[in-house]
């Protein structure tokens, strides 16, 4: 258990990261400001580029069966096999019989933390 003065000194130290913690989040923010800013600036009336996409134009325009409903997919976080949750992945669309733009783009979803 901690004295009172180890309480204190933890409150303090508490009390300090809490306000650097808001002075970085008031930096990020105006950061993020300063970067939409030279966006919008930088395009003089251009018509503004789409997002880029993790997948070709073929694949990301390549239609969705109607009606189609999409097997329950495990994540991949990074830790454990990847080949495993491929294998699995692949299995559950040959299931479904998804066709290969279908399983690139339900694939993207499953991934997590550090591997998106």
């Amino acid at each position: 258990m901690a004295t009172h003065e180890e309480a204190e000194m933890m409150k303090a130290q508490i009390a300090q990261l809490i306000e650097k913690n808001e002075a970085l989040q008031s930096s990020v923010e105006t950061i993020q400001q300063q970067q939409l800013q030279e966006k919008i600036g930088s395009h003089h009336g251009d018509p503004i580029e789409p997002e880029p996409q993790p997948l070709s134009t073929e694949i990301w325009n390549a239609p969705i069966p109607d009606k189609f409903k999409p097997p329950h997919l495990s994540t991949f976080d990074g830790r454990g096999n990847p080949m495993e949750h491929i294998t699995a992945f692949n299995t559950r669309m040959a299931v479904v019989g998804a066709a290969d733009s279908l399983k690139f783009k339900l694939l993207t979803g499953t991934f997590t933390d550090v591997v998106m």
